[in-house]
C-alpha cells in the first residue's frame, strides 16, 4: 500500500508542496494537523481597497510573524463600485421582470440594465468566430450553472457598496496602508489597478472581496477613473486640479502619499496596471506642478528605485499638442530615476484617423507628433534592462534612434504602435532593427527578447495579435519579415496568435482556417 502523505520525508512534502496553488495547500492543511503544520501558505501577494474584507485580510497578514515576512507586494484595487445614477432610465427594462418585492426600489432599473449587459457581453468576449475566436473561460461554467435572482444580486451588492463607503468615509484603507508599509519587511512592489474585477464571473486579482462573492453573483463590474465604465469612450481627460479628477484617482493620491511621508519603505517597484482598459493614470497630472506630481517624482528619485510601469489616458491630448509631454514634468520626473532597470509606458491614444496625429489640427500633419526623447529620458538610465511601449503615434527613425541609447537592454516590448504620415511602418522599423541595431551580432544569449503585439482586425478590449516567435526569427535567424511589403503594417496570416489579456495561458490562431 501506498504510504500516507503525511508520512513522506519533509523534503519530499515540500516538493511536491511547492507544485499545489494556494486553493490546493488550503484543501491539504484542513485534512490533519500534520499537514497542516507542514504544508505552508505562500502569501507573497496582498490587496486592499475600499473593503472591509479586503482590509482585514491584510492587516491579519501584517499581524502574523508567519507570514508577514514574505510579502513582497501589495495590490491596490482603486476600482470602486459604481452608485445607481440620480435619474432612472432602464425601467422598460425593468418592468420585464415581474417581482412584488421591487416595486418601492428607485435603482434597481439600472442594476438590472447592468446585469443584462454583463451576460449579453459575454459572447462577444470571444471575438472572432471559429478558430479565430478566444477559447471557452472555464471559469463561467459554475457560475451559470449557479446565477442568482436579481433581488438576491440587488441586495448582495447594496450591502458590499454601503460597506465601501464606510470604509472611504473613515480612510480605512488609506490606514492600512501605512500599517503594511511598517509590517512587511520583505515589501518592494506596489501594484494600482482598476482591473481587479476584470469582466463578469472572470477578475483579473482574485482579491478576498471577489472570491467571497456568492457563486452567479452579477453585479455592475467597477472600473474606476477615466472611462473605466465604458468599453469605447473618447471622453478627454480632464484637469487634474479638478477636484473630482483627484478624486477619481483616490489610489494614486494615497499611495504616493505614503510612500512619500513614509521614508523608511522598501518599495522600489511602482506599477500602473490597467490591461489593456481603456483608462489610465490622467496625464494630465504632468501639465502643472502638483502635490501628487512631487510625491511621485520623490518616489522616482529614490536610491534602489528600479521598475516603473506607467499607464496614462491621454484621450483628448492630441488636439492640444499634447501639453502632458510638451510641459517636460513627465521626462524630469523620470530622469531622476537613475537605478531604474525596467520601464514601461502605455497609453490609451487613439489610432482613429480621424483623431490622431497624421490629421493635426494645426495643418502640418506631423505638429502633434511628440519625440520620444522629449517623454523618455534613457540617457539617465544606465542600467535600463527592459523597456515597453504601448499605445503611442511614433516615426521609426525616431524609435530606432532611442533604441540605440539602450545598449544594455534584455527584453524589448513594442505594442499597439501607430505610424505618423511618412513615419515608416511596421516592416520598415523591423528591417532597421536588424540592420541597424547590433542585437543580431551578439552572442545568443545577449540577444534582446523582443516581444511586439497590434490591433486585431475586429474590436475587442485586451485582444492583440502576438508576432513574438516571427519577429525573432526574422532578427535573429533567416526568417521572413512578418509584416507585408506593402499596406502599411497588415500582418501576413497565419503568422502570429492572438491572446486575450483577461483569459491568461489561453492563444489562438490569426487563421480563419483549420488546418
Amino acid at each position: 500500500m501506498a504510504p500516507l502523505l503525511s508520512e513522506l520525508p519533509a523534503e519530499l512534502l515540500h516538493l511536491i508542496v511547492g507544485y499545489l496553488p494556494n486553493k490546493g495547500i488550503k484543501a491539504l492543511r484542513l485534512t490533519c494537523r500534520t499537514l497542516c503544520n507542514a504544508a505552508q501558505l505562500r502569501l507573497d501577494r496582498v490587496f486592499l481597497s475600499a473593503n472591509p474584507l479586503n482590509i482585514a485580510v491584510f492587516r491579519a497578514v501584517a499581524d502574523s510573524d508567519t507570514y508577514r515576512h514574505g510579502v513582497k507586494e501589495i495590490v491596490w484595487d482603486d476600482a470602486r463600485l459604481e452608485k445607481p445614477p440620480p435619474r432612472n432610465i432602464y425601467r422598460d427594462e425593468a418592468e420585464e421582470i415581474e417581482d412584488p418585492q421591487w416595486e418601492d426600489d428607485q435603482d434597481h432599473e439600472w442594476f438590472i440594465h447592468e446585469m443584462r449587459w454583463n451576460k449579453e457581453y459575454i459572447p462577444y468576449r470571444k471575438g472572432g468566430v471559429g478558430p479565430r475566436s478566444a477559447p471557452e473561460d472555464p471559469r463561467l461554467a459554475p457560475h451559470l450553472a449557479n446565477e442568482l435572482p436579481p433581488r438576491v444580486c440587488w441586495q448582495y451588492y447594496q450591502n458590499i457598496l454601503q460597506q465601501q463607503e464606510d470604509v472611504i468615509n473613515f480612510n480605512k484603507d488609506a490606514e492600512a496602508l501605512w500599517y503594511g508599509l511598517k509590517r512587511f519587511p520583505a515589501l518592494e512592489r506596489i501594484t494600482l489597478t482598476p482591473a481587479a474585477h476584470g469582466w463578469l464571473w472572470a477578475p483579473v486579482y482574485e482579491t478576498p472581496m471577489i472570491r467571497a462573492f456568492p457563486k452567479g453573483f452579477n453585479y455592475p463590474i467597477p472600473r474606476g477613473w477615466t472611462n473605466g465604465r465604458h468599453v469605447w469612450s473618447g471622453t478627454p481627460a480632464r484637469p487634474w486640479e479638478d477636484p473630482e479628477v483627484r478624486a477619481t484617482y483616490r489610489g494614486f493620491g494615497i499611495i504616493t502619499r505614503a510612500l512619500t511621508e513614509y521614508p523608511e519603505h522598501q518599495i522600489s517597484e511602482l506599477v500602473i496596471d490597467v490591461n489593456y482598459l481603456e483608462t489610465g493614470l490622467n496625464c494630465r497630472v504632468f501639465e502643472e506642478p502638483s502635490a501628487e506630481y512631487y510625491d511621485f517624482g520623490t518616489i522616482l528619485q529614490r536610491p534602489g528605485f528600479r521598475r516603473l510601469d506607467l499607464a496614462l489616458y491621454v484621450r483628448g491630448e492630441e488636439h492640444t499638442g499634447w501639453r502632458c509631454y510638451r510641459s517636460r514634468l513627465l521626462s524630469r520626473a523620470l530622469a531622476n530615476a537613475h537605478d531604474l532597470e525596467h520601464f514601461s509606458l502605455h497609453t490609451n491614444v487613439s489610432p482613429d484617423a480621424a483623431t490622431d496625429t497624421t490629421n493635426y489640427s494645426g495643418g502640418d500633419p506631423r505638429a502633434g507628433w511628440v519625440p520620444l526623447r522629449i517623454i523618455v529620458p534613457v540617457e539617465s538610465w544606465h542600467s535600463l534592462r527592459h523597456f515597453g511601449l504601448s499605445g503611442f503615434h511614433v516615426d521609426k527613425d525616431d524609435l530606432i534612434e532611442l533604441l540605440e541609447l539602450m545598449p544594455a537592454i534584455h527584453s524589448l516590448f513594442l505594442g499597439h504602435l501607430y505610424f505618423v504620415d511618412n513615419g515608416g511602418c511596421f516592416r520598415e522599423l523591423l528591417d532597421d532593427m536588424r540592420d541597424k541595431l547590433d542585437w543580431r551580432a551578439r552572442d545568443p544569449a545577449a540577444r534582446p527578447t523582443i516581444s511586439i503585439s497590434v490591433p486585431t482586425d475586429y474590436q475587442q478590449i485586451g485582444h492583440a495579435v502576438w508576432v513574438d516567435k516571427e519577429v525573432a526569427e526574422f532578427m535573429y535567424g533567416e526568417g521572413p519579415n512578418p509584416w507585408l511589403r506593402s499596406g502599411r503594417g497588415s500582418i501576413v496570416t497565419p503568422h502570429g496568435v492572438i491572446r486575450d489579456a483577461f483569459l491568461p495561458g489561453a492563444e489562438w490562431s490569426t487563421w480563419p482556417f483549420d488546418d
